[in-house]
């Protein structure tokens, strides 16, 4: 059985006449008639009564009719649905980010994607830097957002900048240092260390001790948690100081203070695969792309000033005049 058998007898079906069917469908007439006899033939069961005054359907050609009229319209949308795809107007995009660094940078770009691509759909994951990796680097989403120093080894992947989050010392309100407006992180040398679990954020925490050893100490660290409410719960709590990025910091608690480092901040990078193919993916591109150059738009370079003529120059025409 082939859609074609189908679709011939749902015409006959519907106008109950041969004739007016098979120049619905532009096919001859006795083609027509061969390809509904033999579906009959193929299910065992006649569809149509019909005689020189008339086709009528049977009680099986009522229920075959409406089960094929389900079919084709299931295989229509199948085929428009390719169509969508195809031209970026729908299908699928899947989306992971590590939402303990929050910002309102990805939910802004999903909100103008979505309005911009109605019947295409955005399915988010809260995933792990090194989970987003692996899914991206597996063909199993189409993009992340991770931390830029996160990408050396990865050749086979593709960024774009999208935003910078500054590097905070979270300290207790209680704490010596606490009224500054600022601090170095060579200061904060002999204390103790709050940190997340190792293995919920390995990349942070082998970073953490990369910049405390480039400051000259290497850090204690106290008891550790996997989120970033329990990291301030800690500290307000007197247990330590604690590094943190400004994108992640969204409650402030008042017992807490949160002070500019001279660490450089973190960049958050756009990732995909190069080998992504996705219509869907390249649309969200351009929207991030504009989301970015609002954010940080390009200062046009200042033209160079020329250079002064040498003093003693000047004065030896001054003298030939």
């Amino acid at each position: 059985m082939e859609l074609r058998h189908l679709r011939y007898f749902k015409a006959v079906a519907e106008l109950l006449n041969f004739s007016r069917a098979a120049e619905q469908l532009h096919v001859a007439q006795p083609a027509l008639s061969r390809q509904v006899q033999a579906l009959e033939e193929e299910l065992g069961a006649r569809l149509l009564d019909r005689n020189r005054v008339r086709v009528q359907l049977t009680d099986a050609g009522r229920s075959f009719y409406a089960h094929s009229c389900k079919i084709l319209a299931q295989v229509d949308m199948a085929v428009a649905t390719v169509k969508e795809v195809t031209e970026g107007k729908g299908g699928e995009l899947i989306i992971c980010n590590d939402w303990r660094i929050a910002s309102h940078f990805v939910p802004a770009t999903v909100r103008a994607f979505k309005a911009r691509y109605p019947r295409a759909e955005v399915l988010l994951r809260d995933l792990r830097i090194h989970e987003q990796l692996a899914a991206l680097r597996a063909h199993r989403a189409h993009l992340g957002f991770v931390v830029q120093r996160e990408l050396v080894p990865h050749q086979d992947l593709e960024s774009l900048f999208v935003f910078k989050s500054d590097l905070l010392a979270v300290l207790p309100s209680s704490h010596p240092l606490a009224g500054r407006r600022s601090i170095r992180l060579a200061e904060l040398a002999d204390e103790t260390w709050v940190s997340l679990d190792e293995k919920e954020s390995p990349g942070f925490h082998a970073y953490l001790i990369q910049l405390c050893r480039l400051a000259g100490f290497a850090p204690h660290f106290g008891p550790s948690t996997p989120t970033i409410d329990g990291v301030l719960g800690r500290i307000a709590s007197g247990y330590g100081v604690a590094l943190a990025p400004d994108a992640a910091l969204q409650n402030r608690n008042p017992l807490l203070r949160f002070l500019p480092t001279d660490c450089a901040p973190l960049e958050i990078h756009a990732v995909w695969h190069r080998q992504e193919k996705s219509v869907l993916l390249q649309e969200y591109l351009e929207v991030l792309r504009a989301q970015v150059a609002r954010d940080h738009p390009l200062v046009p370079p200042v033209p160079p000033v020329p250079p002064a003529k040498p003093r003693r120059q000047a004065v030896a025409h001054a003298t030939m005049a």
